[in-house]
């Protein structure tokens, strides 16, 4: 049986497209349910939802705030496919409103996150977005570059919708190229897919504009109806007063003035409404066009005073931002590829690329032989290293107090820094190769602890290192993959011992933090300088400690602690100090 919460955020989620405006109202009823339960994921997702919501309504910063108080939540990395489209959203708002450069910021930030999390549908919308961008500034080339891109992802992913979108995208910039048999080829190739009613709408209007160019009055204006009764009936404000204004410049190309004064003077009340002041100009110069027509200059006067206090705000924003845009990422990206076709002029260079290309192929094949050829010797040397320790064992037994049980102990000591050495070898290539599966679980935090120190106790002993265990979390239980996570304490609890003096403490202990559990590690050792911290989790990496009786140290054990943690979604962090010791804390969700 669903709870109340579930029931009204499923009731709100099914109006959002054609309701926002009830289904805003239901979002904050379940966002106020879902505070007072503490169930930080669902009020994150609400937040979202209801960032959308008012995002329909064009109510942009409504949706700015919903969105940015859900990014800061401290659960919000527990969904980076959630956090990749709040990012993404509100690069949209920013879009929408004008504040371009803040909207490339957040659109690279969701880019990094989908990128990490492998959310290629997030990465498309973001492409179709920088479009947009890009449509702004007038860069109708730059646009349909990523409007194109947007449509290779679509293709991959065998999306129809998304298809439609791209679709629309790159019509819109075709359009605007005024190339319009091409446009109007990709502006139909939506209908032919599953498509929103945004898209459908957008795509009307679009249709509109391009037969009314045509001189094409009866079929601009029937795309034009069409979108504004899709616009209408689904609550999509903008394109509702774009379609009414292309309905009122049709009435005034036709010479219908009472029909055309009705449609723009209704389109420019609803535009009044948005914070995206961009939609005025092409209403009041319509507007004005129309007054002129009929020789009402009294309202023609009023209209060029009103068209004049937006122009100045706009032209305020643009100055604005093209100054920001000089030093913006896309003018860098326009810089080196005005510098790569120099550079590929030269003949010369451009066989030196291809020779480079070339070499990075065999580089990359010959890494991946490396990786096989080690993970096979280091697999087989385990076999011999076996029967060499199991005699040595035998010996020692078999001649206690002996100059034979010496040489015997020294074998065993040898042998066991062999099989660490494989044993990292082995993990650190199977990380490398992305062959490690995960398997999550439910297991108590202390469980793990008491397994760790029964495994390393033995260890400490030999060099007199009291390992102690601290409980703060009894009876907490985790969900996650226990041999990873015991991969991971095991590298840090085997460093500890292994860098610690004689009749120091290592400290193993457990403790809870905003929801999360909290593993800490800390010893009395050399500590870390600030170099160390640069390099610490480098594979093979030296560190200025060495091991305090000769145990062998591969400098691979942190760098494979930092990619298991990335598996397992752990974070991992170190305090220290030269000379003071060190603390490493593990955090898992």
């Amino acid at each position: 049986m669903k709870s109340e919460l579930a029931e009204i955020a499923e009731k709100a989620e099914n109006l959002r497209e054609i309701d926002p405006s009830v289904s805003l109202q239901l979002f904050l009823d379940s966002l106020k349910l879902a505070k007072e339960q503490n169930n930080q994921l669902e009020v994150i997702e609400i937040l979202f939802n209801a960032g959308v919501a008012s995002h329909n309504l064009s109510n942009h910063r409504a949706a700015k705030e919903y969105f940015t108080e859900a990014l800061g939540n401290p659960e919000i990395n527990k969904d980076m496919f959630l956090k990749a489209n709040i990012l993404r959203c509100l690069g949209v708002q920013f879009v929408c409103t004008n504040m371009l450069q803040e909207a490339i910021d957040y659109l690279y930030q969701s880019e990094k996150v989908s990128l990490e999390c492998g959310y290629d549908e997030n990465i498309h919308m973001i492409e179709s977005t920088m479009g947009s961008v890009y449509i702004q500034l007038k860069m109708f080339d730059k646009a349909l570059e990523h409007e194109l891109k947007s449509l290779k992802i679509a293709e991959k992913l065998e999306s129809g919708s998304m298809k439609s979108y791209s679709y629309l995208g790159i019509g819109s910039c075709y359009y605007l190229l005024n190339k319009l048999d091409d446009a109007e080829k990709f502006l139909l190739m939506v209908f032919g897919n599953e498509t929103s009613e945004f898209t459908k709408a957008n795509t009307y209007y679009y249709l509109s504009k391009l037969n009314f160019d045509r001189g094409n009055f009866p079929e601009a204006m029937r795309s034009a109806e069409n979108g504004f009764e899709i616009a209408k009936a689904n609550h999509i404000q903008d394109y509702t007063a774009l379609c009414l204004a292309m309905k009122g410049n049709i009435y005034l190309s036709e010479g219908n003035y009472g029909a055309a004064l009705k449609d723009l003077e209704a389109a420019i009340s609803l535009a009044e409404t948005f914070e995206n002041k961009r939609i005025f100009f092409k209403l009041y110069k319509s507007l004005i066009k129309l007054y002129d027509k009929t020789g009402d200059y009294r309202n023609k006067a009023e209209a060029y005073s009103k068209l004049y206090e937006y122009h100045v705000e706009y032209l305020e924003n643009q100055s604005k931002l093209k100054i920001k845009q000089l030093n913006s990422e896309h003018q860098v990206e326009k810089a080196k590829d005005e510098a790569e076709i120099e550079r590929l002029k030269n003949v010369e260079l451009r066989k030196a690329l291809d020779k480079v290309n070339r070499l990075n192929g065999e580089l990359a094949e010959l890494n991946s032989e490396k990786n096989e050829f080690m993970a096979v010797a280091v697999h087989d040397l385990k076999n011999p290293l076996q029967n060499i320790l199991s005699t040595a064992r035998m010996i020692k037994r078999s001649n206690p107090g002996t100059e034979n049980t010496e040489f015997a102990e020294n074998i065993i000591q040898q042998t066991d820094r062999m099989f660490n050495l494989i044993s990292k070898l082995l993990s650190h290539n199977a990380v490398e190769e992305g062959k490690i599966r995960i398997s999550k679980s439910e297991f108590k935090a202390d469980s793990i602890c008491r397994d760790l120190i029964n495994d390393y106790r033995e260890a400490a002993a030999r060099k007199q290192v009291d390992l102690k265990f601290e409980n703060g979390c009894n009876g907490h239980k985790l969900f996650t993959d226990y041999d990873i996570l015991f991969e991971i304490m095991g590298n840090i609890v085997s460093n500890a011992v292994k860098f610690s003096p004689q009749n120091t403490r290592v400290l193993l202990r457990t403790f809870t933090e905003g929801g999360n559990i909290l593993f800490e590690v800390t010893d009395e050792g050399p500590g870390f300088n600030e170099e160390d911290k640069l390099r610490l989790f480098r594979k093979f990496s030296k560190l200025s400690a060495r091991p305090t009786m000769g145990e062998s140290s591969t400098g691979l054990g942190l760098s494979i602690v930092k990619k298991l943690c990335r598996l397992i979604d752990a974070d991992i962090v170190l305090e220290s100090k030269p000379g003071k010791g060190s603390s490493f804390r593990v955090k898992v969700g």
